[in-house]
């Protein structure tokens, strides 16, 4: 499934186009998160859009797509195209919340996403996990190459160092644990509460975990596989009672809280069966977190008399209260994002110039080698084996000694450039560089 393109083809610029939490509602984001099997597909309608290398990344606060493409501009007008087929809504209504950085600014942003300081939660650790997988699904598919490889494994790096070397991660939050949070902000005290759990995922398993430290009555774990809901009971060490999806409507009348994190292609809860429910329970108010995208509880439950729905959006106070308590860790993350961004920006500039620089000392090598073939055969008969291995060894020192310096002034003025990407201007220099030494 690799992405075709020219052998010849330079790199390109490295692009990111994107939807998140700041830019565009749960309701709006949720319409761009394809579901994992729906990828691959994806992927194969990049085929020969001019976009050489690509990763998509999905989280429950973002959909971001990274790119590298030789013309920017007709790389984000296939993208836009390919979300206008998978929304079924032309781009003029979306990209309002679409934002789109290129060179240097994208790859600041993919540092910033994986080091969490772009998440709803600063500090989180699972989002760093979220982009490896979204990054291991590219390379399955064949559709990363030297740039994205390079890119994704300094930003994983950048997030480590971060973690180690600042404060953000001491007394980490999560969404899971800001759901918990919030059901404590209205139910006060969780000791004599019930709760149903959806869904038995990496989010469930850390939801589950903090649910256990609240000492609540009773949990119920409903899942598609009882195998993975048994699998996290007993890494939490957690008798949790596990039922399937199909039996959700009959444990919604027995509980106080539901929380729903299961990946679904339709709602699980919908409020037609809220309403008949909720008769069941006698006034017993049922409150509900939703913090899956996309959503998994109907939005209009919210109308039924005695239900109280949240769902991933009204989180965002007790994410910034977080955010504000991590402000000097946040200013030291952000001096390692600029010292491996110019770290990064520096391998780019070498990597735009290689191929230059490979021509330029092939083409060097090629006249040494006819220039030593002609004497060789003509005028040097009578030297010896010896006498030539001498020759071999001077000619091929004076030609690097010549080369040694045009290739180290190049490679400064490249660096002066101020994105991480080639810029256009120095693309053309070179390339004219380029020509007048080997054509």
């Amino acid at each position: 499934m690799r992405i075709r393109r020219s052998q010849q083809e330079e790199p390109g610029r490295i692009i990111v186009l994107g939807i998140n939490h700041r830019t565009a509602p749960v309701e709006t984001r949720e319409i761009f998160s394809l579901p994992a099997d729906q990828i691959p597909a994806f992927y194969e309608r990049l085929n020969d859009s001019g976009v050489h290398e690509a990763v998509y990344v999905s989280t429950c606060n973002r959909v971001e797509i990274y790119m590298t493409a030789a013309d920017a501009e007709s790389a984000v007008e296939t993208i836009k195209r390919l979300m206008e087929f998978y929304t079924k809504m032309p781009h003029e209504k979306f990209m309002d919340s679409v934002y789109v950085r290129y060179g240097r600014d994208a790859v600041r942003h993919l540092f910033t996403v994986a080091s969490s300081l772009d998440s709803m939660v600063v500090g989180e650790n699972e989002i760093t996990g979220q982009i490896k997988e979204s990054y291991r699904l590219a390379v399955n598919c064949k559709t990363t190459g030297v740039v994205m490889n390079k890119l994704f494994h300094r930003a994983f790096s950048t997030a480590k160092r971060i973690r180690t070397e600042t404060d953000i991660s001491k007394n980490p939050l999560s969404i899971a644990s800001i759901a918990v949070e919030q059901a404590k902000a209205v139910l006060g005290d969780l000791s004599s509460k019930s709760a149903l759990l959806i869904g038995a995922g990496e989010m469930g398993e850390l939801i589950l975990k903090y649910l256990v430290k609240e000492n609540l009555k009773s949990i119920i774990l409903a899942n598609r596989t009882e195998e993975n809901a048994r699998r996290i009971c007993q890494d939490i060490e957690y008798r949790a009672e596990i039922i399937p999806l199909s039996k959700v409507d009959i444990a919604l009348e027995q509980v106080d809280i539901v929380i729903s994190s299961v990946t679904a292609p339709h709602h699980v809860i919908t409020a037609r069966d809220l309403t008949e429910i909720m008769n069941e329970r006698n006034g017993k108010d049922l409150f509900l977190i939703d913090i899956a995208v996309p959503r998994n509880i109907e939005p209009s439950v919210s109308e039924t008399e005695g239900v109280f729905l949240f769902n991933i959006d009204n989180l965002k106070d007790i994410a910034e209260n977080n955010r504000k308590n991590r402000t000097m860790a946040i200013e030291d993350a952000c001096m390692i994002i600029e010292e491996d961004l110019d770290s990064f920006a520096d391998w780019c500039s070498e990597q735009s110039l290689t191929p230059t620089i490979v021509a330029i000392k092939n083409k060097f090598e090629e006249i040494r080698q006819n220039e030593l073939d002609r004497f060789r055969q003509k005028k040097m008969k009578h030297l010896t084996e010896d006498d030539f291995k001498l020759i071999d060894e001077l000619t091929l020192s004076i030609m690097n000694r010549t080369l040694h310096n045009p290739i180290v002034n190049l490679k400064k003025i490249n660096s002066c450039s101020d994105s991480s990407s080639p810029d256009d201007t120095l693309v053309k220099n070179t390339q004219f560089l380029e020509d007048i030494f080997t054509k």
